[in-house]
């Protein structure tokens, strides 16, 4: 087992040398993360905190172990200094990349949620059905940045927006007051970019609904600009602001 995880380790290295920005998870909510994974025949071993970077090593054998690897988002694209044949493709949403590096088989997928990119890795050939289980069974997508940090600072939700309803990338939120149909409208702004995109697309999933119309409860919400996610992204460049209403009855 332990010559296992040195050969992981140094393989993982090499990738984790092109992370240069700090993380904006920090390092505690990473190896919580870590030791919630519960996949059958990978316990937890340990986690550590290597200069910009972040490891998990989960297993049970010497044939039987892989390595997690969490790096600044801009470390997605290093696949192309590491392999020729790498396969590039989305993964439940996410942009993903499979491919081998020496005697190691890596899947890489891109956070924007999380600002960083997440690899896996194990020793040997490895099937890409068998990284993207255990990646999935991970629950990669609960890598998120620590509370508000993806909005602009003093930002509070009104209590009547569920949860689940609420944007990435704020900048403002103003209640305009009653239109005579509502007893509340809410104008949200929020900046264009990855985190907003993510957290729209887990909107429209979990209340299976369109931009244009999502109602939970006595909440309607709506973009106000845009009535898909492709027009925001084709109509409006990264940094400007995406306005969005909240209809409360």
């Amino acid at each position: 087992m332990k010559r296992t995880i040195i050969s992981l380790i140094f393989a993982l290295a090499a990738i984790a040398g092109f992370a240069q920005t700090r993380l904006q998870i920090p390092f505690a909510d990473f190896q919580a993360w870590a030791k919630q994974i519960k996949i059958a025949g990978y316990p937890y071993v340990v986690s550590e905190q290597d200069g910009s970077d972040y490891s998990a090593m989960l297993g049970s054998g010497p044939n039987k172990a892989f390595q997690i690897r969490l790096m600044d988002i801009n470390s997605f694209s290093e696949y192309k200094m590491l392999a020729k044949d790498a396969a590039v493709y989305t993964l439940n949403g996410f942009k993903a990349v499979y491919y081998m590096h020496g005697d190691i088989t890596l899947l890489t997928l891109e956070l924007p949620q999380a600002q960083a990119s997440i690899t896996f890795g194990m020793n040997g050939k490895v099937p890409k059905a068998t990284l993207e289980d255990l990646a999935t069974k991970s629950n990669f997508k609960n890598l998120k940045t620590s509370g508000d940090a993806t909005n602009t600072p003093g930002i509070k939700w009104p209590e009547v927006i569920p949860a689940g309803l609420r944007l990435n990338n704020v900048q403002s939120i103003e209640s305009l007051g009653s239109d005579g149909t509502y007893k509340d409208v809410i104008e949200v702004k929020a900046i264009n970019g990855p985190q907003l995109v993510v957290s729209l697309q887990e909107i429209m999933k979990k209340y299976d609904g369109e931009l244009s119309f999502i109602k939970a409860g006595d909440v309607t919400f709506m973009c106000s600009v845009a009535e898909s996610l492709t027009q925001i992204q084709q109509d409006f460049k990264p940094g400007t602001l995406v306005s969005f209403m909240y209809y409360i009855k």
